[in-house]
């Protein structure tokens, strides 16, 4: 019961912060489209799809293995300080790669030299992101949601106060403000979780541990993520790249293909995305969870973890589908001044109650060191990608990208799904799972059609 509550608790704290992180976060982005319009925001959108790449080389499995061997009760001194020279080492090379080859990115890849400044302003940030994502794999290991919390809070009030500064302020270029804004955020945020873990380590205080094999137990945990994760995020900015050029090849202008990518990626996403707040927390708060019942010979538990996942998460997806599609136009309106952003998402909305399980399952395959073959068909799944928008875009435009990712999502969740319940030998339960929050989903639609069309006639 203790653990339980504990559980609770943590969850609690990380779903409210990540609630208000992803709310502020859609602000911002409501003000940068205000600002640079929605061409600037697909300019915008490119740069941080190529420095998601130097991201994914300094974080992708290092946060998990902390958060892994912590759990496990292998995690000490030598453990951390290991995982934090790694990814130290691997954001120095990338953060070299990506400020040398700014011009080389920003001519031949994003097609505006003026994006190789604001590239090079990113860079210095990558080793601050690495040592941040080793330090919150702690603290989630030890139940403490706080801190990241605290962190990721910090973050963002630095970066959206420094970047509407800068943007009034300085007389420097808006994507430059915008930039340079992320990379103080990334400091402000490292220092403070850093602080924050040597006051908690001297309180809790790290066993030594003999070293013997701490590096080989931290590389078979990162090493198939990192290699995985960067070779999908390698193929995720190439499909962002090739969007706007498959849409110019469709007859789009220059900025009419950059507005259109904008829309997509840098407004109807995000909006998309956002109820993933309410779940990602439970989801990383599982991994710890499943790895010590794993390790405890559990299994019972684990099922009903898996269970109670597809279970609350099909829910929240249909009924989230619901929201959307009864409300797409008054969100596209009210955040981003956009009809076409509320068509978009009224069409994307279906797709979400797959999106946000295929999230959550891939958490369970990490909990349960299944993470290769989550990264495997994720892999897949992105080159899948990139193959169909290089064939049909140029031929169909946004609409062949829009039936891509619908496919994309299908595919993913199918195969991932199918792994969970193979691994946990759980039953699948239609009724309870499918048809019950697909009815749920269907009765609020319509009650929320009801409600809209009695509130614009009285108020007409």
């Amino acid at each position: 019961m203790k653990k339980r509550r504990a559980f609770l608790i943590n969850a609690a704290v990380l779903t409210a912060g990540s609630v208000l992180l992803r709310f502020s976060g859609l602000w911002f982005r409501s003000y940068i489209c205000a600002r640079i319009g929605a061409s600037g925001v697909g300019v915008y959108q490119l740069i941080f799809s190529i420095f998601s790449l130097g991201i994914t080389a300094c974080t992708s499995g290092i946060g998990l293995a902390v958060t892994r061997l912590v759990a496990e009760g292998r995690g000490s001194r030598r453990c951390i300080a290991s995982c934090l020279w790694l990814g130290l080492s691997l954001s120095g090379i990338a953060a070299a790669v990506l400020f040398f080859g700014a011009d080389f990115a920003a001519d031949r890849l994003i097609g505006t030299p003026a994006a190789a400044a604001p590239l090079r302003l990113l860079a210095p940030g990558l080793p601050f992101i690495a040592v941040c994502a080793c330090l919150k794999g702690y603290f989630f290991a030890n139940r403490n949601t706080v801190v990241p919390v605290l962190g990721e809070f910090w973050e963002q009030l630095v970066t959206i106060g420094v970047s509407i500064l800068l943007l009034n302020r300085a007389p420097i270029p808006a994507l430059d403000a915008l930039m340079l804004g992320s990379t103080i955020g990334e400091i402000a945020a490292c220092a403070c979780v850093a602080a924050l873990f040597l006051a908690a380590a001297r309180k809790r205080g790290l066993a030594r541990g003999d070293g013997a094999d701490t590096l080989s137990l931290i590389l078979h945990i990162a090493a198939p993520m990192l290699c995985g994760s960067f070779l999908r995020s390698s193929l995720f900015s190439a499909e962002n790249l090739l969007i706007p050029a498959g849409l110019r090849k469709n007859g789009a202008g220059g900025a009419a293909a950059l507005a259109q990518y904008g829309v997509m990626q840098g407004m109807v996403m995000p909006v998309l995305t956002f109820p993933l707040s309410l779940i990602t927390s439970v989801a990383t708060l599982l991994i710890p969870e499943i790895a010590q019942d794993v390790v405890a010979g559990r299994e019972n538990s684990v099922r009903r973890s898996a269970e109670r996942a597809f279970r609350l998460t099909l829910l929240f997806g249909f009924l989230t589908s619901a929201v959307f599609i009864v409300f797409a136009d008054e969100i596209g309106t009210l955040f981003f001044g956009s009809a076409q952003a509320g068509n978009i998402l009224r069409i994307m909305a279906p797709i979400a109650p797959l999106m946000y399980l295929d999230n959550i399952v891939d958490n369970l395959l990490k909990g349960l060191d299944q993470q290769m073959y989550s990264l495997k068909y994720n892999f897949s799944d992105a080159l899948m990608r990139v193959a169909l928008i290089t064939a049909f875009l140029p031929v169909f435009g946004i609409r062949a990208y829009l039936v891509i990712l619908f496919f994309s999502e299908i595919y993913n969740a199918s195969l991932s799904v199918n792994r969970l319940l193979k691994v946990t030998a759980l039953k699948a339960d239609i009724l309870g799972w499918i048809v019950f929050p697909a009815v749920s989903g269907a009765l609020l639609y319509y009650a929320l059609l009801l409600l809209k069309h009695a509130a614009r006639f009285l108020w007409n």
